[in-house]
């Protein structure tokens, strides 16, 4: 008899501690800010303030086979590599005669610091640019005429961090 009465009393406290064992999903919402990207914009060379398309521009990883992108545009968004402290990109440019590309490397220097977000999505990258950036001619006569580190730490993907003249 008193097996009986004492039945549902365990029973409701084995409920009880399995149900408040159990942990909240924890899911990395699509909102989230991830590792964020290097915001690059073209400008004309002769004025500076006036955004400039580059036309047909094409962007490899140095290293890499196959292209990044191929558009026209005057705002490019690139990553950097997070387990290197620089990345190289190859801009190529078709220029209006037929079959003449023209091309510029530019390598990126940066320092890395890991910023914590939360439990499901973990740790992020973000990069200080250093102003060292390293220019190789890969082709002549060259399209970029100068570049210019606008913000140098990459946090975030809503501001222009170089500019890019040609």
């Amino acid at each position: 008899m008193m097996k009986n009465r004492c039945a549902p009393f365990v029973f409701l406290l084995l409920c009880s501690y399995l149900i408040s064992s159990c942990e909240k999903d924890d899911i990395c919402l699509i909102e989230t800010p991830s590792t964020p990207r290097l915001i690059v914009r073209l400008f004309d060379k002769d004025n500076r303030l006036n955004p400039k398309a580059a036309d047909s521009i094409t962007i490899y990883g140095v290293g890499q086979e196959r292209a990044l992108v191929t558009l026209t545009t005057d705002s490019l968004v690139l990553p950097l590599k997070t387990q290197t402290a620089f990345t190289q990109y190859a801009f190529l440019l078709k220029t209006s005669t037929v079959s003449t590309t023209v091309g510029d490397t530019l390598q990126f220097n940066y320092s890395r610091y890991d910023e914590y977000l939360n439990r499901s999505c973990g740790y992020r990258a973000n990069f200080i640019l250093d102003d060292n950036l390293i220019s190789y001619p890969t082709a002549a006569p060259n399209w970029i005429e100068s570049f210019e580190i606008l913000i140098d730490t990459v946090s975030n993907e809503q501001q222009t961090h170089l500019a890019i003249y040609h």
